[in-house]
């Protein structure tokens, strides 16, 4: 890994950290920006950069620095009701990061390509976050879904949305700078 790669993990690293800890409470799950940071992560850097910057995100956050929703931090967050969603942002970098990798030569069509794997991204943190929430609640599947997915359904369609827009943007400035 060449220093510039280093960098760039590093500062989206960053980002996500930013992003993460801009929630907005409203139960047991909060809606968090969280999820809006790794799409727009995984879809400018890829597969593996993206993981790579998530996985050091989650690495600050179960040192005990306040990276997660709420400006919380520890391994106890990630063993939590709350955690799966956490964890399963590297499936999600990854499988955003490998969609995009390649993308359209049509500004319209790249977003959608975006747009469309972000969704596919957020269905698999739903997934398994949705598990370990049941798991260490002890709750039933409706009720989790009740709890954890449909009440942010609406809004992580609207961030796929505006991801599809930005990454697409900020991934031609970087190329462009050859910063990517």
């Amino acid at each position: 890994m060449n220093t510039k790669t280093m960098i760039i993990c590093a500062i989206f690293a960053a980002v996500l950290c930013v992003f993460s800890v801009m929630t907005i409470p409203i139960g047991p799950v909060p809606i968090s920006m969280g999820i809006f940071g790794i799409m727009l992560t995984a879809s400018i850097l890829g597969a593996k950069k993206g993981s790579i910057a998530v996985i050091i995100y989650i690495f600050l956050g179960a040192i005990g620095l306040p990276v997660f929703s709420g400006f919380k931090g520890g391994i106890q967050v990630l063993a939590g009701p709350t955690g799966g969603y956490i964890w399963s942002y590297i499936f999600m970098a990854i499988i955003i990061g490998l969609l995009t990798e390649k993308l359209a030569t049509k500004p319209i069509l790249a977003m959608v390509q975006i747009f469309g794997a972000c969704i596919l991204g957020t269905a698999v943190c739903y997934f398994f976050g949705t598990v370990q929430f049941m798991l260490v609640q002890n709750m039933g599947l409706i009720k989790s879904l009740s709890l954890c997915v449909f009440p942010f359904v609406a809004f992580d369609l609207l961030k796929a949305a505006v991801c599809g827009y930005l990454a697409y943007t900020i991934r031609k400035a970087l190329l462009k700078a050859n910063l990517l």
